[in-house]
């Protein structure tokens, strides 16, 4: 459930729509994964530039945001890949205050 290629992150920021979060931009693009007999299927990707911090710094924020996504996968839209792309301002280091920042920027998507 997690998008690996180059070409997958390239078609959802070509075709996503994107939502602004304190640091961070979500961006949904549907996907053709509906056709399983599992039904619709949400990939996840997360992109964070080094400019964010070393290496231990970006793993730590890759895990709160896959931890997030196995806890509210039901919340993101069905049969859609997501991309998360964190830039150097995000200074989030706790699941509890991603999640307050995930929920704002996920009511927002849905407010629109």
């Amino acid at each position: 459930m997690r998008l690996h290629l180059n070409r997958e992150f390239q078609r959802v920021y070509r075709q996503g729509k994107r939502r602004q979060g304190q640091g961070f931009t979500l961006i949904f693009a549907p996907n053709h994964s509906g056709d399983t007999a599992e039904g619709a299927c949400r990939r996840l990707g997360i992109s964070v530039r080094r400019k964010v911090g070393s290496a231990v710094r970006r793993n730590r924020i890759k895990r709160l945001f896959r931890e997030f996504f196995r806890l509210h996968q039901e919340r993101f839209p069905k049969a859609s890949d997501i991309v998360i792309a964190v830039q150097p301002g995000f200074v989030c280091d706790s699941l509890a205050a991603l999640e307050q920042e995930l929920n704002a920027v996920l009511l927002q998507d849905h407010a629109a």
